[in-house]
């Protein structure tokens, strides 16, 4: 299959390497019929400040955005996005990825994503080491991700697992874990939301797999879940990483295609 479409990246208004335009021309390069870009809204209390794109981040960033939408109409459809964290502020673009980043426990913020020191920290002091402890409170937050947001898109369903290839930090086949996330994407797959599967990790050297993990995915199918592919890439080489990978999971769980955002608006189907 060709890769026509991603819809999960970042550019220098956040955490991402290159400006909008280089990241647009890239998609152009790699023949991208659909591309859209969903840098990440406002955050307060990360690491002791904020992260993402305040409001008038924001405003600039749209206007970036329409303009490249206009001057690259007939090369590929740009479809302007944003990735919401549930503790921020709503910010409203064409489209919403939702995302679970943070939790606050005991009043202290936790990063689950930023380094695997400071997530073994934080559940060493204020879960008492107790790994499942801390997922069952991460995924009872991302039950709420559509709620939070009104995200069309779930991102990264299972990220509290982004340091724990292999099992190394706690079995994601156990009960105590499997139970609290597949709660969570039952509630979320009730709420007419899109679950990405998404190979970011992989680019960056975190996992081999892509995000959600095998058992995760065979569930949702069984409950009848729909999927999108996306690269949630940080800079150009970035995009459509692992997408094959990610299509050959996605058939052995027993989905027969993905779906994309459509230029008119709404999703359509791509079959395998």
């Amino acid at each position: 299959m060709k890769i026509i479409a991603d819809f999960h990246s970042h550019t220098c208004y956040g955490d991402g390497r290159h400006t909008p335009e280089e990241m647009v021309e890239a998609a152009c390069r790699m023949g991208l019929q659909d591309y859209g870009i969903s840098e990440h809204g406002f955050l307060d209390h990360y690491l002791g400040g904020t992260f993402g794109m305040d409001d008038g981040a924001f405003s600039r960033y749209l206007d970036e955005l329409r303009e490249l939408k206009e001057r690259y109409r007939g090369r590929l459809h740009l479809h302007i996005g944003v990735e919401q964290d549930g503790m921020g502020p709503v910010q409203k673009a064409e489209y919403t990825i939702g995302s679970t980043h943070q939790l606050q426990k005991d009043g202290e913020y936790v990063m689950l994503d930023e380094t695997e020191e400071l997530l073994k920290d934080a559940v060493d002091r204020l879960w008492k080491g107790d790994w499942y402890a801390m997922t069952a409170d991460y995924y009872a937050r991302e039950s709420r991700i559509h709620q939070l947001t009104g995200c069309e898109i779930v991102g990264h369903f299972d990220l509290v697992t982004k340091f724990n290839q292999d099992g190394k930090l706690f079995d994601m086949g156990s009960a105590d874990y499997l139970g609290p996330a597949l709660d969570a994407m039952r509630r979320l797959n009730g709420e007419d939301v899109y679950f990405e599967i998404n190979t970011g990790a992989i680019s960056r050297g975190y996992r081999r797999e892509p995000y959600p993990d095998f058992r995760l995915l065979r569930e949702l199918k069984l409950m009848g879940g729909r999927i999108m592919i996306n690269s949630d890439s940080h800079s150009t080489g970035g995009l459509g990483c692992g997408f094959h990978q990610a299509w050959k999971l996605a058939a052995e769980c027993g989905f027969d295609g993905y779906y994309i955002l459509a230029p008119e608006g709404g999703f359509r189907k791509i079959v395998f």
